[in-house]
């Protein structure tokens, strides 16, 4: 091994290497005043009425531009100055004291024209920190302007996050006015993209339009070509004919008329039939919770009901690979839980465990696969609403305590805490409840009287007010409640005269009435639903009502899925639940990435039913009833405000309801049936379709869309 001579001297003198940290910042600050007092300056450097003198050396070793310049020998080598008409003359001083000093000040007003002379003058390092300025200037109302200004001066990492930017926030930016300046080509390149973050096709359209009708003179050559990349076989008829009755532009409107023949007619001359939804627009459907009565492991005449019976487990249905997956489960096992999407992540609230009634809830972060406990309501809950609106979570009615509740809370995940902030017009359970442009939509369920209701309530949150909206055709609790193409779908159900209902009706938002589609193959109540690419997908639930030797809830849950399709109204089989399950609560996500989505999630509750006799609302007391002695004993304390509140089964007989003599049967707990049938709904051809089976049937679990 040989040593050099540095190496040799070290070892025998014992010489250690000495380096000048500020050194080399020595020499710039010295260099700097040079060229500030014209000390051993060489060359002037001009743009306007502009003159900075600089030194050819530091020039050529700090900048690729200049090196190139002075060595070949050009003409501006031999004139002793070089002129830049190009860099604004505000902008040149700045750049040289960059070159200098490696140092400048960047703002809104100097960042495009420094990165624009950056980029002529071959200075990657400010071209760099330009470009990490902007990143952090990216907002939905400018993400399209620096996309196109990266895009022209070749700032790789800067177009990628900036397209990225467009693409995750699809619906903000299209309505923005940047996105009518857009060159054709540009704009195809969006509409084609993969990666387009949207709650319905529709948005891609609208946005199309948009472009098409600011300039229709000359835009309106290119309407086909537009429109091909709009995957319309994805949009609902209904849709399609709205949008063609708001178009404008004459030519525009009988182009999109063709198009919507050619497309009713199958043909597929003008657009592909055979689309299948963007990637980033895909979606899972989330169960949570729930109970699962399987008929073999509970007969029809058996008394048999356990905490066994609970679930904790949660599961995820891909609508595109139409495959279940086990997800990591809940901390606590509980049946018609709230479950919401708030923020990338899925909140469950509240439910029943047994004969205890919730407060507390937890959160699952779908990117580190963990759930996490977070405040617990005010009042302890089950059968209740809760939707996501505005950064918050809005819990309504459900059975509080040991009545029924009409009073609403609202929860902020920045402070973990819960408030108390009014009541509803009437205290009800087993409702569907749903948030849609700002507003939040309560359905159905059951009130004081238990009263299976049709009605129809608007709640807004800004100012606290209800609104009573046209009443459902059917009264129904416990159904499961959904928006898709702007339409509110009510799906199953319990009905009076103890029925489960397969009957589906929905709610034009934009006309203000109901309409009746296509029947469930299977009755359900208590079951999750979900939209998303244009289709319903029904999950699990009850089968059959507690009959006159059934409990107070249904004994056998399903593990059924359906699906339907609007388009030609029909619902589907799908791949069943892993097991049957019951009262479970569902949400849908994105498949592809962990972001919020404003799309409403089906808030669902469990059928309205007689409920034994429960605590007190004190939060953290507990009572018992005696069956016999139809008295009241208080049992141990709750550990914990917000803790479970234990309640005991009565065995007495339950009320007849209003207008009727005959009284109903005892032992009414839970009906006998849980499904694992799962079911999809397409608008576009108002079809419901049986989709794959839930692994196990189940019901009363959560369902969250993400």
């Amino acid at each position: 091994m040989t040593t050099n001579a540095y190496e040799k001297c070290t070892a025998k003198d014992g010489a250690r290497p000495y380096k000048c940290c500020d050194y080399s910042n020595k020499i710039s600050v010295n260099l700097l005043h040079f060229k500030r007092d014209g000390r051993f300056c060489d060359i002037d450097l001009i743009s306007g009425s502009t003159r900075v003198k600089a030194h050819r050396v530091v020039l050529a070793a700090s900048c690729a531009y200049f090196d190139a310049m002075f060595n070949v020998g050009l003409e501006e080598t031999q004139k002793g100055y070089v002129a830049l008409p190009s860099v604004p003359p505000d902008i040149l001083p700045m750049i040289i004291d960059f070159i200098y000093t490696g140092e400048i000040m960047i703002d809104k007003t100097t960042v495009q024209h420094l990165l624009v002379a950056a980029d002529m003058l071959q200075l990657r390092e400010l071209v760099t920190g330009c470009g990490e300025f902007l990143r952090r200037e990216l907002h939905p109302s400018n993400a399209l302007g620096i996309f196109r200004f990266a895009e022209a001066h070749n700032c790789v990492e800067l177009v990628k996050e900036a397209l990225e930017h467009v693409q995750a926030n699809w619906n903000t930016v299209s309505n923005g006015d940047e996105l009518l300046e857009l060159p054709l080509p540009q704009l195809i390149t969006l509409l084609s993209s993969e990666q387009l973050k949207v709650d319905s096709e529709a948005q891609v359209l609208y946005a199309a339009l948009r472009w098409l009708e600011h300039d229709p003179a000359c835009r309106r050559r290119h309407c086909f070509e537009v429109l091909s990349h709009v995957r319309l076989p994805l949009i609902s008829p209904q849709v399609l004919d709205q949008a063609i009755k708001n178009v404008q532009d004459p030519s525009i409107a009988v182009a999109l008329k063709t198009v919507r023949v050619d497309m009713k007619t199958r043909r597929g001359a003008l657009v592909s039939l055979l689309v299948e939804p963007r990637q980033r627009a895909r979606r899972i459907l989330l169960l949570a919770g729930g109970s699962c009565r399987d008929k073999a492991a509970h007969p029809p005449l058996s008394t048999h009901y356990n905490q066994d019976n609970i679930l904790s487990s949660v599961l995820k249905f891909d609508l595109h690979k139409r495959e279940w997956e086990e997800l990591s489960p809940m901390g606590i096992a509980r049946i018609q839980p709230g479950v919401a999407t708030l923020g990338g992540r899925v909140y469950a609230v509240g439910g029943e465990q047994g004969s205890q009634i919730l407060a507390n809830g937890e959160v699952y972060d779908p990117q580190t696969d963990k759930w996490s406990n977070i405040a617990p309501m005010k009042e302890a809950r089950c059968e209740f609403g809760l939707t996501g609106w505005n950064g918050n979570l809005y819990a309504f009615g459900g059975w509080v305590g040991s009545d029924m509740g009409s009073s609403v809370e609202v929860y902020d995940p920045v402070a973990d805490e819960w408030t108390l902030v009014g009541r509803m017009p009437e205290p009800r359970f087993g409702m569907g409840v749903i948030n849609f442009e700002g507003l939040i939509y309560i359905v159905g369920g059951c009130t004081h009287t238990w009263r299976h209701t049709r009605d129809l309530l608007c709640y807004h949150p800004a100012s606290r007010k209800w609104q009573t909206l046209t009443p459902m055709h059917h009264a129904r609790s416990q159904a499961a409640a959904v928006v898709l193409d702007n339409y509110l779908y009510v799906i199953g159900g319990n009905a009076p005269r103890r029925t489960v209902l397969t009957s589906v009706e929905r709610y034009s938002f934009d006309e203000g009435t109901w309409e009746e589609v296509a029947s469930l193959k299977e009755a359900r109540a208590g079951c999750a639903a979900g939209a998303a690419e244009g289709v319903l997908v029904v999950a699990g639930g009850d089968s059959e009502s507690a009959g006159e030797r059934a409990f107070y809830r249904a004994r056998t849950t399903l593990s059924s899925v359906e699906t339907y399709e609007p388009r030609d109204n029909t619902w589907r089989a799908a791949p069943p639940l892993p097991h049957s399950r019951a009262e479970q609560r569902g949400d849908v996500r994105a498949a592809r990435q962990h972001v919020a989505r404003r799309a409403a999630a089906a808030a669902l509750a469990r059928r309205g039913r007689r409920r034994p006799a429960l605590t007190p609302p004190s939060p953290r007391t507990a009572t018992a009833r005696a069956p016999r002695s139809a008295a009241w004993r208080r049992t141990s304390r709750a550990t914990t405000r917000g803790a479970p509140r234990r309640r005991c089964r009565t065995r007495a007989p339950r009320p007849a309801p209003p207008c009727s003599d005959t009284p109903l049967p005892a032992h009414r707990y839970r009906a006998r049936t849980t499904l694992s049938s799962v079911e999809t709904y397409e608008p576009r051809d108002n079809t419901w379709r049986a989709a794959p089976p839930l692994p196990h049937s189940r019901a009363e679990a959560g369902a969250a869309l993400l």
